[in-house]
């Protein structure tokens, strides 16, 4: 039995977000949209749950350096999925001295630019959010804290409780609440000089000193924004790379352009591959797909340019950077394309090949398939010629030796075993998916308590269609879903903004639709637990609001 976390009465509110970051902000704008669309008076109430004092950026898009770019073209990042040059659109509405602050001169939609930016232009969201709340008579509050529990209750409705305050009581839930933290080094999280996450990169920069040997484990796309962090902040000592396979992500051509349009690995495209194939979808047939759609787009399949140059991590950087300057690279366009259906694609794949796909193909797939952008290669580029970075591979544990103060990483290879000492030791490993083994209160508590299951393939089962949790028994929860990394084992690339912003209109067109036909939850002899807009006069609009589009 719980205990009673407050005397207060429970707020009460028709929906409650929990998370105030870019995925949670996308789905309240679009949810407030679809509301405005109807044109039809609905006088709901908003509880969104986050811990900082602005929604919007989040922890992945906070004020940071300026070298710490997206790896997503600005095109593609937007909080609207129905107009996918809003960032852009906005970007180009800003201050010209503001932008050149962080290097940026002009705006194109091809563009890495900082992720600052696009935090910001998340703030900016969430006061559009406001401001159509305001006119729509929806009373939309912040409340700043972490949430600690989400339990249905018996009646439908599920109760929301934060780590400071009072909990409430909404008819649906929809959990945006980020990355769960990495779990790859938990022996050494209090030691000094140890970072495990290399976010905000400025913390790199402001904590490390400059002259020191600096490892980081990871070779992922994490670990180059930690290394093109340093670079830019002066560092000078040696800086390590080390991951079991020693790979580098690949660098994406600037020349690139979209595919008119993918003619197997489209959303109807897959349904049909997979009906001429008794149903469901193998990698060997997503494999076989993704070569004919290169070949129609008239790319090459050579094995060095899908898959690598099988050399040191340096001779295929320099590779990378040739062929990406030289030409477009048709297999990197139609990669990137799959977004529209990759979640269909990986619904479509039964649970053995799912399996295999990550035992035999994830980490491949993972160094091809996010790309990062050519200035960054080139920053590596340097440090490489410099003899200051090395890439290395085998890695296999490692450890904070006290009587020494430094790390010890360790490797084994081909060429035997070797230890690494270095000053600091940052984990770029990502942030972890697994749900059974997290530390995080709301997370663990949902799994406890038979309200959720961790799937195998990371974060929580769901509902395919709704994105509602499946409980211990296996039955949707109709009033919480998921968004974000925790709907990774459901629909797979959820690593990627218009994944997200996508799925976040699905939902928000859902349940908006359900809360419009659905009588408000007000009690006027109790406004202790009513959620009218007069019970939050901040947000009550001085005249009869209007029906309101935008």
């Amino acid at each position: 039995m719980m205990p009673q976390r407050s005397v207060s009465p429970p707020l009460a509110a028709d929906l409650a977000i929990v998370g105030g970051g870019s995925v949670a902000v996308s789905f309240l704008y679009q949810f407030l949209l679809a509301l405005a669309d109807a044109a039809q008076a609905t006088p709901l109430s908003i509880c969104v749950f986050e811990p900082q004092a602005e929604p919007g950026p989040g922890g992945a898009y906070q004020e940071d350096l300026p070298s710490n770019l997206l790896n997503i073209p600005a095109g593609n990042m937007s909080a609207r999925d129905d107009h996918r040059l809003d960032f852009v659109d906005w970007l180009r509405e800003q201050d010209a001295d503001w932008l050149r602050a962080y290097g940026v001169d002009a705006i194109a939609p091809g563009d890495f630019l900082p992720r600052p930016l696009f935090g910001a232009y998340m703030r900016a969201v969430y006061a559009r959010a406001q401001a159509l709340a305001q006119t729509l008579g929806i009373a939309l509050v912040h409340v700043q804290s972490r949430v600690e529990r989400v339990a249905p209750l018996p009646d439908g409705r599920v109760q929301v409780e934060p780590e400071h305050g009072a909990p409430c009581l909404a008819r649906y839930a929809v959990l945006c609440n980020g990355n769960l933290p990495s779990q790859a080094f938990p022996a050494l999280q209090e030691t000094p000089g140890y970072f495990n996450s290399p976010y905000p990169v400025a913390d790199l920069a402001h904590g490390i000193a400059p002259e020191a040997t600096v490892c980081i484990v990871g070779t992922s796309l994490s670990a180059v924004d930690a290394v093109a962090a340093l670079q830019q902040s002066g560092h000078r000592g040696q800086i390590l790379c080390v991951s079991r396979n020693g790979r580098l992500p690949s660098v994406r051509s600037p020349h690139n352009q979209p595919p008119a349009a993918l003619r197997q690995l489209s959303r109807d495209g897959a349904l049909q591959l997979a009906a001429r194939h008794g149903g469901t979808l193998s990698v060997d047939v997503i494999a076989q797909a993704l070569k004919d759609e290169v070949l129609a787009m008239g790319g090459s399949l050579d094995t060095d340019d899908v898959l690598g140059l099988s050399a040191s991590a340096i001779d295929a950087l320099d590779d990378e950077i040739r062929r990406s300057s030289q030409a477009a690279r048709p297999w990197q366009a139609v990669a990137a394309a799959t977004n529209a259906a990759v979640d269909r694609i990986w619904h479509l794949m039964p649970d053995t090949e799912r399996g295999r796909f990550h035992s035999q193909w994830r980490s491949l797939w993972m160094a091809r398939r996010a790309t990062f952008p050519m200035r960054n290669a080139l920053k590596l580029q340097a440090l490489f010629k410099a003899r200051q970075l090395q890439v290395r591979a085998g890695f296999v544990n490692c450890r904070y030796d006290a009587a020494s103060g430094q790390f010890l990483t360790r490797l084994r290879n081909a060429d035997g075993a070797s230890t690494l000492p270095s000053r600091y030791l940052i984990n770029a490993t990502s942030f972890s998916v697994d749900a059974q083994r997290t530390r995080d209160p709301l997370v663990a508590t949902l799994i406890q308590e038979g309200n959720a299951q961790p799937d195998p393939f990371g974060g929580l089962v769901l509902d395919y269609d709704t994105g509602c949790l499946k409980n211990a028994d296996g039955l949707a929860v109709p009033c919480v879903s998921v968004l974000g990394s925790l709907a990774g084992g459901t629909y797979f690339w959820t690593t990627s903004m218009d994944v997200n912003a996508r799925l976040a209109r699905d939902q928000a067109r859902r349940i908006a639709a359900a809360l419009r036909q659905a009588s408000p939850v007000t009690d006027p002899d109790n406004p202790g637990d009513s959620p009218s807009p007069a019970r939050w006069t901040a947000h009550r609009p001085t005249h009869p609001a209007p029906a309101a589009s935008s």
